[in-house]
């Protein structure tokens, strides 16, 4: 399976204004990111402190000739020291996310990001969160979840917006070590009223699909706050055999969708996750398709070497009937 491109690729984006599409095609690959996974129950265990998950991320769109390309490593690490927030103990994960290993998605468009989250240790819900984005540009980042009040904060690096000059709470910034000159920059950007919705961040969402019971046939509704709204998911459980990239094992297949809050619509874009089906309930791929191009993530943490693959992915067959017409 071919996961590069021919090295003409950045004269070839350098012409018919690409760099624009490249940055909002990226741009979504985040998003998509900032979104990771026998008919008997079987329970999980809670996060594991100090266990560390590697991926491998591939794309294939318009910018790579249709074929799948690496485009990032991701690493996905629970820290080994349980964290506090307030008075309650937290579960610290960090998630970072490089093209630097790959030298046509440098060329490209680099990124670096690093998110890192508290979630309540007891509940399972979330605290804050911290992300830092840097592409061209560099971008901070805060999630603060007042279950006290009801309330979901958002703040970021930027201009002062009319009206808001709000600041995170003080006490914040020792939890999550942030420069002071860091802390001076995030100005509040959103607040949203979550009452009696426990809306997640996205690695809470993993962390508390990680840790309940599943089977197949189970549909799950929740929510999660992006930053600006709240966003409500369908999710639908199935077990399959994922044979893909050298894991051949049983797993849950657990695809999402988004949900309209009025009409209780589902989307038609999906997510797709596979998790392991015994107590680990580890992330084995995850995979999405856009108009932009399909994104898909293989776990190499414990990956067999030179196991049989079932050859092309979703991506590529796609590309192949829809381009060649095979």
């Amino acid at each position: 399976m071919p996961n590069g491109c021919d090295d003409q690729l950045p004269n070839r984006l350098a012409r018919g204004g690409y760099s624009m599409r490249v940055r909002f095609q990226v741009q979504g690959l985040l998003l998509v990111l900032g979104i990771l996974l026998s008919g008997i129950a079987l329970a999980a265990k809670a996060p594991v402190l100090g266990e560390q998950l590697e991926y491998t991320l591939k794309f294939r769109g318009l910018v790579t000739g249709f074929v799948e390309m690496n485009i990032a490593k991701m690493t996905m690490a629970v820290e080994q020291e349980m964290g506090r927030v307030d008075e309650n103990p937290a579960i610290v994960t960090d998630l970072h996310l490089t093209t630097e290993p790959y030298r046509k998605a440098e060329m490209i468009y680099p990124v670096r990001l690093h998110y890192r989250s508290w979630l309540d240790a007891d509940k399972l819900h979330p605290l804050i969160a911290v992300k830092s984005l840097k592409t061209r540009e560099e971008k901070e980042e805060l999630l603060w979840f007042d279950h006290s009040q009801g309330e979901a904060y958002h703040y970021q690096s930027g201009e002062l917006q009319a009206g808001s000059n709000s600041r995170p709470p003080k006490n914040l910034q020792g939890i999550t070590a942030l420069s002071d000159e860091q802390w001076e920059n995030l100005l509040q950007a959103h607040q949203v009223s979550i009452g009696g919705i426990e809306a997640l961040d996205y690695i809470s969402f993993l962390h508390r699909l990680r840790s309940m019971p599943l089977k197949s046939g189970k549909q799950i509704n929740f929510s999660t706050f992006n930053g600006k709204e709240l966003n409500a998911y369908l999710v639908k459980v199935d077990q399959e055999r994922l044979v893909r990239a050298g894991w051949n094992r049983p797993a849950f297949r657990v695809r999402m969708w988004e949900v309209d809050s009025e009409s209780g619509r589902k989307g038609d874009d999906m997510v797709d996750l596979w998790l392991s089906d015994d107590n680990e309930r580890l992330l084995l791929r995850f995979y999405a398709e856009r108009a932009f191009g399909a994104m898909e993530g293989i776990l190499e943490t414990g990956r067999p070497t030179g196991g049989k693959d079932e050859g092309f992915s979703e991506a590529t067959r796609s590309s192949l009937e829809t381009y060649l017409g095979f």
